[in-house]
């Protein structure tokens, strides 16, 4: 680590540590003016519009779509009605016409949507036809080109399509775990001889579609430790980053490529392949940042408008910082887009163990299940125990000295990062009964200016809680008690983005499945 200053986000550990600057106002949530209101009209007048199919160039993108029905016959409204089309269908057509570079003729003569392909789900520069809001536009009633036969066949049509899919997802789903289970063998291997692949593109499909809905992203945003320290990076550093490209990955709403661009970058890219990255483009435009360009996309696939960055800039960490895994796509970046002499934020993170012991939160989880309405459920006490608890705990009932169990670089670490083995020896500090073990972690900016925050029970909470894993049998200790074990870490050789945790202590293995 470099000797610079650390600052931590309203951390209660380290008290000598400089916070992150919240704002002296009381409009943190605001982020700096970042106006989100969906109310605010568009600006249609100062957006040159390019035809689809001639040089010719309107004024704006209303000025474009009546041009395109006045000179080339090809009215949007009746396309949408003939093709059932919604947001996406537009922008895969208007992504299909300059690759292709199709003519009014040919598109007026299609019987069928020929633009489906997700692979025009990917944009290219930045044009005013893909920022349009197509939903809004009037359709009549009834399609004017669709005969009810017509509209029978290609729902016949289309059901066939979705069930053949259907069939190849799952046939795709058994190759997959085939392959996994090729490359773990039945038994345990070294984890330095046994590199995981990278995640197959169906099995991400659920994961990604995760991302698509608001809530997730209100939950992220709301939480004033992780975003207030991602902008304080880049706002306390503006020196690192005027003047420099930045690659935001998984940029979600655009949140972090806002601060970039404001931080003085001269160009961001963003790319997610949620759905949310389309709201995010309106944010974008709503908020007059012209520098930044978000894609829709899947990293590993997609090429990008440019091939090398300065800077790249992500918030990746999960529950026990490594489930979700999507540090493979950190670590794909920085392979393959990251300047020689450029950085990756955050730089660093670590993972800390320590003990703990309260006894109502045993009962509540575990003990609960051997009376439940004068039921004996107890052979669901061991799959409570096997699912750690996310749970931000109180640090009252801390029994021992944290110790950090991993450590990792992200300009050096590999795709072998969830494999580590760390035999601990933990300090008791005060007298208990310790039930259980938490997993909490660090996250480092080592800058100029540094910056970090810390998901310890004695920090403020975040959205990241703590991971606590639980014990079959509580034991009692005392102060001055060294409690040592084994903590070993796996990627769970069917689910890739899940972690498969064991601890060996008090003469035991307890086997956990992080998810």
């Amino acid at each position: 680590m470099k000797d610079t200053e650390i600052k931590e986000n309203h951390s209660k550990e380290e008290e000598p540590q400089k916070e992150a600057p919240e704002d002296a106002s009381s409009d943190e949530d605001e982020y700096d003016d970042i106006d989100d209101d969906e109310d605010e009209p568009m600006d249609e007048g100062e957006e040159p519009t390019t035809c689809l199919f001639c040089t010719e160039t309107s004024s704006n993108i209303l000025t474009a779509i009546n041009h395109l029905d006045a000179r080339h016959k090809v009215n949007l409204s009746q396309l949408k009605q003939k093709f059932q089309m919604d947001q996406y269908s537009f922008i895969k057509l208007i992504n299909y016409i300059r690759a292709n570079k199709i003519t009014s003729e040919q598109l007026l003569s299609a019987d069928q949507a020929l633009w489906q392909d997700e692979q025009y789900l990917k944009p290219g520069e930045y044009e005013p036809w893909l920022c349009y809001d197509f939903e809004e536009l009037k359709t009549d009633a009834v399609p004017a080109q669709a005969t009810v036969p017509e509209l029978q066949l290609r729902i016949a049509e289309q059901s066939q399509l979705l069930q053949q899919a259907n069939e190849d997802m799952e046939r795709m789903r058994n190759d997959y775990k085939e392959l996994l289970q090729k490359v773990h063998g039945d038994g345990e291997s070294k984890a330095s001889s046994n590199p995981v692949p990278r995640n197959n593109v169906s099995l991400d499909n659920e994961y990604f579609k995760s991302y698509s809905h608001f809530g997730i992203h209100h939950e992220m945003l709301s939480d004033k430790v992780r975003t207030s320290t991602y902008r304080a990076s880049l706002f306390e550093n503006e020196a690192v980053v005027r003047g420099k490209t930045v690659l935001d990955v998984g940029c979600g709403t655009g949140i972090l490529s806002i601060f970039a661009s404001k931080a003085g970058a001269s160009r961001v890219v963003g790319i997610d392949n949620s759905d949310i990255v389309y709201t995010a483009m309106d944010i974008i435009r709503k908020n007059k940042v012209d520098n930044v360009q978000l894609i829709k996309g899947r990293l590993e696939d997609t090429n990008l408008p440019e091939d090398k960055y300065d800077i790249i800039i992500s918030e990746w960490m999960g529950y026990f910082l490594l489930y979700e895994s999507m540090l493979d796509s950190i670590i794909y970046a920085r392979d393959n887009h990251l300047n020689p002499n450029g950085i990756i934020l955050p730089s660093r993170c670590t993972l800390s163990l320590l003990g703990y012991g309260n006894d109502t939160l045993y009962a509540e989880q575990v003990e609960f299940w051997s009376n439940v309405y004068e039921v004996n459920m107890s052979d669901l006490r061991k799959r409570s125990i096997e699912e750690p608890l996310m749970e931000v705990v109180d640090a009252e009932f801390m029994l021992t000295d944290p110790e950090q169990i991993a450590n990792f670089d992200i300009m050096t670490v590999d795709l072998n990062y969830p494999n580590f083995s760390h035999q601990f020896s933990l300090k008791v500090t005060k007298p208990g009964r310790l039930s259980a073990f938490v997993g909490y972690f660090d996250t480092l900016f080592e800058l100029p200016t540094a910056v970090m925050f810390s998901t310890s029970p004695s920090a403020t909470p975040t959205h990241w809680k703590q991971t606590v894993f639980f014990i079959e049998q509580p034991q009692t200790v005392k102060e001055g008690d060294i409690i040592s074990g084994k903590i070993t870490s796996r990627r769970h050789k069917e689910d890739v983005r899940a972690l498969s945790v064991d601890i060996e202590v008090f003469g035991k293995k307890h086997k956990y499945m992080v998810v």
